[in-house]
């Protein structure tokens, strides 16, 4: 008689899991001593949220246990539909009958989507875009699974977009959208998923908001607040930092001085490329950026994006601004107050900040009147 196999849920099976590391969820197909397959759940889970094979002590509990009792019987089903075939099951049966239902990927949609980018042949450039969008998805948590492509879901990571970078404009929201709704479709086309999330979600592409960089009193005020908060103190030195260096915040969070850094004439660069496009940049460490890297020993402190720019709007408050404060204005007061407002060539501005071509910096920084000012005066005195 042809037996089904065992289908249970385990917590943590690499044991790496604690109270400030979560470990994953899996669900184990047991065929027989020496064969067993283990496929992910997409849930993650603190050591002290998992007791007796359930969820416990988590906002979504009842969700997550109803989550995985729906992928043991799934599993189970396929078993049963291989018996009913008249088949034993067995590792390869089963992993052959899931593949056909799932289209080799088990319930994994973000690997779904590594798979299908890397036969579409895209440029370089929009490859690089692509593997963003989709760390990012893994870093919201938010969608894991084909289980995970709800209409639901895709508001929640289109919030969690909006909160992790309140500097993100509807633009760039919508092209996170864009990337990733190809992949989406795909499934639909294979039979994984009924109907897209998106039939019921629309996003809208939006214009960008004219971008207001720190003038020099504005910067100036930043630099000399007193704080006794640690975090503030933190925030407003690694603000500072990109201030006078045009780091992104996420290439500040990687930043090394002792690899990323080259001395030329006795001054110090930073040469690497960036982490979002994978362009190289060469930029100078002025003083005020130097004198940062000094009060931590030549290296950073971290924080989280979400911190961080949290933590920058209670900055703009005490230097009574009515600008939004984000890791993104820094780049940009650095691109024009700091460059463009000292009469550095675009060309130059352009290298330092890592853009592809002088069109996008002339749209990244816009041109100040001081500097067209400054031009007219000298025309003035030569003609």
């Amino acid at each position: 008689m042809l037996k089904l196999p065992k289908v249970r849920a385990v917590f943590d099976r690499k044991k790496k899991a604690s109270a400030i590391k979560a470990g994953m969820v899996e669900i184990e197909i047991i065929f027989n001593r020496t064969q067993r397959k283990t496929l992910s759940s997409g849930i993650e889970l603190y050591s002290n949220q998992w007791e007796d094979g359930l969820v416990v002590r988590h906002a979504e509990s009842k969700k997550l246990n109803r989550k995985i009792t729906d992928l043991i019987k799934n599993y189970e089903g396929i078993a049963r539909s291989i018996i009913q075939d008249g088949k034993e099951v067995t590792y390869q049966t089963f992993s052959s009958a899931l593949d056909r239902k799932s289209g080799k990927f088990g319930t994994d949609f973000i690997e779904f989507c590594y798979y299908v980018m890397e036969r579409r042949g895209l440029r370089a450039s929009t490859l690089r875009a692509h593997k963003h969008t989709l760390e990012t998805l893994r870093e919201s948590r938010i969608i894991r699974t084909f289980d995970d492509l709800t209409p639901e879901n895709i508001k929640r990571f289109d919030f969690w977009l909006r909160q992790q970078d309140p500097s993100r404009e509807q633009p760039t929201l919508y092209n996170y959208h864009k990337r990733l709704r190809p992949y989406v479709n795909e499934a639909v086309e294979l039979g994984i998923i009924e109907e897209s999330p998106y039939a019921k979600f629309k996003a809208e592409r939006g214009k960008n908001k004219p971008k207001n960089a720190l003038n020099d009193e504005e910067l100036a005020a930043v630099r000399a607040l007193e704080l006794r908060d640690e975090g503030l103190s933190k925030a407003r030195d690694l603000f500072v930092f990109c201030c006078y260096t045009g780091l992104a915040y996420a290439d500040m969070d990687v930043f090394d001085f002792s690899k990323d850094v080259v001395m030329v004439h006795g001054h110090y660069y930073i040469d690497k490329k960036r982490v979002k496009t994978g362009t190289k940049y060469y930029t100078p460490i002025l003083p005020p950026a130097m004198a940062i890297l000094e009060r931590y020993d030549y290296q950073l402190p971290r924080i989280t994006q979400q911190a961080y720019n949290r933590l920058l709007k209670c900055i703009g408050s005490l230097i009574r601004t009515k600008k939004n404060l984000s890791s993104h204005i820094a780049r940009y007061t650095f691109a024009t107050t700091v460059l463009l407002g000292h009469e550095v060539p675009i060309e130059s501005v352009s290298k330092m900040m890592g853009h592809t071509s002088i069109q996008i910096t002339q749209v990244y920084a816009k041109i100040l009147n001081s500097s067209i000012e400054k031009q007219a005066e000298r025309l003035a005195n030569i003609l």
